[in-house]
């Protein structure tokens, strides 16, 4: 977990940091000359000792980074034969080296969660890239010829007096297709880099990762999935400080859970009344989403880290597998008609038409949309129903790149809050490519979910997680007001009203 911050031009940086010296609250420096301004403050995970990090120079290049390259022993093995020396073994030297041996083509060996911004001072072009899922945040500010970034939106708000957005797209997918609720405020895409030139002063985003459906031999499919997932986390223990997992007894996490001995475990205690606190702590809570996010998980993750940070620096996380194996409830529906598509074609034509809608995509875009806003829910889903030949993984695919960053970034917002850092293990670019090429009837079956997975852990001889319910983190707001229809569309209308007070906007 690392904070990064820039500006072309004169621009107060140190206050940009100062806004997100909770995510990195063990170094930070700051690199100017006469065209930039580059900041970084650092947590530190790997490599503790080593000095020059923020920002990392090389030559004609600067490195301000957040995140972790999870690969990054197997790429410094390859680029020591190619000739390059380290002076350091932290991963930000690793990254570096590897845009100065392989240029853009480094996005296919990167294997990890990241944000970044490499200034070539030769060039005079500034590079901004993020991980494939959007674990990682990076927001811009451009208008005429004014251009800074940062990882959290706030601390843009901190140098620019920026307004409020008011765009109707929010309710549906938050600030996932690029814009946010500031005006002039942008997310970096997930996937994508962004070429900044000084000279003319423009802005080019592109996509450096797109999904294609791999070969999967079906007979060996569950021990591959297995091989993976076991590296995944390998990879993600990688540290040099405490860590831990979020542990929900659930099928993710426990699956997680017998890859390695973790000493630290937390798990958020439902069965206790919050409300007092809820209402003390939501002011904060909403200051360092940056944004509201419609999920009730904001608080327990809030509690969750809390707790860590008292004896850890980094945690593991299950986020992720229930987009990518098909665990969300709204899935079963389509994905049972599909299965009785297969054998029972007349059958299935019939109970679609009178349990759901003319499409899969139009009954998506109606689960997924707020304010009765289908149409617009509706053309924003259409790319995605037309890449795959099922809807199941056509479904998994739009949460993963519509939904998905907005929760992804509220675990590492309240992970940050805290000092600490969040790993997610199913969202290793490999698992990611193989879990969407599975077919429907491995992910789900009947009423059963995440068949893979299940199947896995059963071999693995946890079987208790497999009787449970599926059970996210959550809130009895029920309870709280005496009411029974307190919904997520209340409970987002709450944070909406709490981030215009926060912001004043």
């Amino acid at each position: 977990m690392c904070s990064i911050a820039g500006a072309v031009g004169r621009v107060d940086v140190k206050k940009k940091l100062e806004i997100q010296k909770h995510r990195a609250p063990d170094d930070q420096g700051i690199y100017e000359d006469q065209e930039v301004v580059l900041a970084m403050g650092r947590l530190s995970i790997i490599d503790l000792t080593s000095e020059g990090l923020c920002p990392y120079r090389e030559d004609d290049f600067v490195l301000a980074y957040n995140g972790e390259i999870y690969n990054y022993l197997e790429l410094k093995k390859e680029l020591k034969s190619k000739g390059w020396v380290f002076r350091t073994t932290s991963d930000t030297e690793v990254l570096m080296k590897c845009w100065r041996e392989w240029g853009w083509k480094m996005f296919d060996k990167l294997n990890g969660m990241f944000a970044f911004a490499i200034y070539d001072s030769k060039k005079k072009i500034l590079i901004l890239a993020r991980d494939i899922a959007g674990e990682k945040p990076l927001y811009y500010y451009h208008k005429g010829n004014k251009f800074l970034f940062s990882s959290e939106a706030k601390a843009i708000h901190s140098v620019v007096d920026l307004k409020p957005n008011g765009h109707h797209f929010f309710e549906a997918f938050q600030h996932c297709l690029g814009e946010t609720l500031w005006k002039d405020v942008y997310e970096i895409p997930a996937a994508n880099y962004a070429v900044y030139s000084i000279k003319d002063k423009s802005l080019k985003i592109q996509p450096y990762w797109e999904f294609k459906p791999r070969y999967i031999n079906l007979k060996s499919a569950q021990d591959e999935l297995e091989n993976l997932l076991e590296d995944a986390v390998n990879i993600r223990t990688r540290s040099d400080v405490p860590y831990a997992l979020y542990y929900s007894k659930g099928i993710d996490s426990s699956l997680i859970s017998t890859f390695h001995d973790f000493k630290h475990r937390f798990y958020f205690d439902d069965t206790k009344d919050w409300k007092d606190d809820f209402f003390k702590t939501i002011d904060k809570v909403v200051w360092h989403l940056d944004f509201p996010v419609g999920s009730l998980s904001a608080y327990p993750l809030w509690k969750l880290a809390e707790r860590a940070s008292k004896k850890v620096k980094v945690v593991l996380s299950g986020e992720g597998a229930d987009e990518i194996f098909g665990g969300y409830v709204r899935y079963l529906p389509v994905a049972r008609e599909w299965e009785l598509k297969q054998g029972y074609p007349s059958y299935s034509n019939y109970l679609f038409a009178k349990y759901f809608s003319k499409s899969y995509l139009e009954a998506f875009a109606r689960l997924t949309a707020r304010n009765d806003n289908i149409e617009f829910v509706q053309e924003k889903l259409r790319p995605y129903f037309e890449m795959f030949e099922d809807p199941v993984n056509a479904m998994g695919f739009a949460d993963f790149k519509l939904v998905m960053p907005s929760l992804l970034q509220m675990g590492d917002r309240m992970a940050g809050a805290w000092g600490i850092e969040n790993r997610c293990p199913f969202l290793d670019k490999r698992i990611i490519e193989f879990g969407f090429s599975l077919p429907p009837r491995l992910k789900i079956s009947g009423l059963e979910q995440k068949i893979m997975l299940r199947r896995i852990l059963a071999k693995r001889g946890l079987t208790t997680p497999l009787k449970m319910e599926k059970k996210g983190l959550s809130i009895i707001f029920n309870k709280w007001f005496d009411r029974k229809d307190w919904d997520r569309g209340l409970y987002f209308k709450l944070l909406n009203e709490k981030w215009r007070r926060v912001y004043k906007s």
